[in-house]
């Protein structure tokens, strides 16, 4: 019974998160995007069909110089098309190099780092932790047979462009923790 009401509120807040959207950008884009930031980031990327250009808010878990963003939906297949994705993150817009996480294997290890990292992403994702922390494999299937997927975005560059409060944007060296290193 858990599990189900856990997947109508699953369900539920997956509809409604567009309304949710222009909130979470405008917020992003400001000096306030601290109060977001850690756990939310902007991706811009290229509509496939469209060849508009897209920027939505995504959760995000860190892992080195990558961020983990469960994808569900179908809004990453426009990833691998067009110009370059960037994603606003703490402040700095960085380009980045999109990975699919699609096997069932590989989506169940990296999920449970993520889950790990962020509990909050079962109630997005629909898959919660199970014994172990290994995420739910019933509920893994369900969703991944329904098109999800985590992906990886690799962070391009250590330059990047930050965004003031006044919408201008300029150039730094934005700081990447890679195994305990600095570099910039």
């Amino acid at each position: 019974m858990r599990s189900r009401s856990a997947l109508i509120v699953s369900r539920i807040l997956q509809r409604t998160v567009r309304y949710f959207n222009p909130a979470a950008r405008l917020i992003l884009y400001s000096r306030l995007h601290a109060v977001m930031s850690g756990r939310v980031a902007l991706l811009t990327f290229t509509g496939r069909k469209t060849g508009r250009s897209y920027t939505t808010p995504v959760s995000y878990v860190r892992e080195g110089s990558s961020l983990l963003i469960p994808g569900g939906g179908g809004w990453w297949k426009n990833l691998g098309s067009g110009p370059r994705s960037q994603v606003l993150l703490q402040g700095t817009w960085h380009s980045v190099t999109p990975e699919l996480v699609s096997a069932p294997n590989d989506l169940a290890m990296v999920l449970q780092r993520m889950l790990a990292a962020n509990p909050a992403i079962s109630i997005f994702t629909g898959v919660s932790a199970g014994p172990g922390g290994q995420p739910d494999p019933q509920a893994l299937e369900r969703e991944r047979r329904r098109g999800f997927v985590v992906v990886r975005l690799r962070l391009d560059a250590e330059r990047g462009t930050q965004v003031t409060d006044a919408g201008a944007l300029h150039h730094t060296t934005a700081k990447i923790q890679i195994s305990g290193s600095r570099t910039g």
